[in-house]
């Protein structure tokens, strides 16, 4: 599976990092993220962009233990449908339980897997790849920040492991999870008592589990299920820039072999091209409705050598120029 993020998440991330006095628009350039990918909360955004965040933030405020406060600081709303979920489970271990089962929907960058064993049971991270030690900080954090909020009780793990170093003085990771951390494991987890998992969270409503539960089962499915055509068409709509992204990212980005990519798309009719003309001409009328973007930023983001070729582009799309089709706009709209 490809790593992806909740919108909902990267926004979390970018208003910690300004609360922290960082400006949001110097974090949105530092990792080439375009505002209009952050519009919709549910939407799922390439993996690269957060952990580009992270890396952003930690170099600005000198700040290692930026990942680990952020999951201090995690409140429902990060998690989207799912956050909402959880808080309206009966116990802990339910929310754990579907934490584990729909957590890839808000960050496939790894996943925790819950497990029962002899002495206590646990938190476990697994991943496809190695991960900067701000993700999994976050992760564990959030996690323990949850299941406080949610219980309302000051629980502590009987012990926490990372498989990295200390980010800064293991005293503030003592202090913020309440137990022994240890580092350089074998494995990243997090341990508690087994009696954890009977705790009854404060929200609690059956009826309005199920049918969340339900709900977001069946938006799993379907993004399981989604077509390749409209996987490829959002990934182009959040990768636009300069340079203009290639069939070779596509195919790294989607997880899939280039030539049978461009075989899938030639089944529906369509090609790699004519993706990126579709995905140029939906952001150009989004930009163009931004009054402080000029035709040439809106070329550059569109991946455009030259701002000519957007203006040919343009015509060919609308029979008119971004500049006549902007007036234009703009007269329909004024009430005068």
């Amino acid at each position: 599976m490809h790593a992806t993020v909740a919108v909902s998440l990267v926004s979390a991330l970018l208003d910690h990092l300004e609360n922290a006095g960082l400006e949001r628009a110097a974090l949105l350039h530092a990792c080439g993220l375009e505002p209009a990918a952050l519009v919709l909360p549910q939407r799922c955004i390439d993996a690269a962009y957060y952990e580009q965040l992270l890396w952003a933030g930690i170099a600005r405020l000198h700040n290692p233990l930026i990942g680990l406060e952020f999951g201090m600081d995690a409140q429902p709303g990060r998690w989207g449908r799912l956050g909402f979920l959880l808080r309206h489970c009966a116990t802990l271990g339910e929310a754990l339980a579907y934490q584990a089962r729909f957590a890839h929907l808000v960050n496939a960058i790894g996943e925790g897997r819950f497990v029962e064993r002899t002495d206590d049971v646990a938190i476990e991270w697994h991943g496809p790849r190695p991960v900067m030690p701000a993700v999994l900080e976050e992760a564990f954090a959030a996690w323990l920040n949850f299941a406080r909020w949610a219980s309302g009780h000051d629980a502590s793990p009987l012990r926490v492991e990372f498989e990295h170093r200390a980010q800064g003085d293991p005293a503030i990771y003592r202090h913020f999870f309440g137990c022994d951390v240890h580092f350089g494991c074998s494995a990243s987890r997090i341990c508690f008592d087994a009696a954890l998992l009977a705790l009854p969270l404060r929200g609690a409503d059956a009826q309005l589990t199920a049918y969340m539960s339900a709900e977001i089962d069946q938006s799993a499915r379907r993004v399981a299920s989604q077509d390749i055509v409209d996987q490829l068409q959002n990934w182009l709509l959040a990768s636009l820039g300069m340079p203009a992204p290639t069939l070779a990212d596509a195919a790294a980005a989607l997880q899939i072999n280039e030539r049978t990519l461009q075989q899938r798309l030639n089944s529906r009719d369509t090609s790699f091209r004519k993706s990126l003309d579709a995905a140029r001409h939906t952001l150009a009328l989004r930009y163009l409705g931004d009054a402080g973007l000029s035709v040439g930023d809106i070329s550059h983001r569109l991946g455009f050598s030259e701002q000519s070729a957007f203006q040919r582009a343009f015509k060919r799309w609308t029979a008119t120029t971004p500049l006549a089709w902007r007036r234009q706009r703009y007269r329909q709209s004024d009430p005068a």
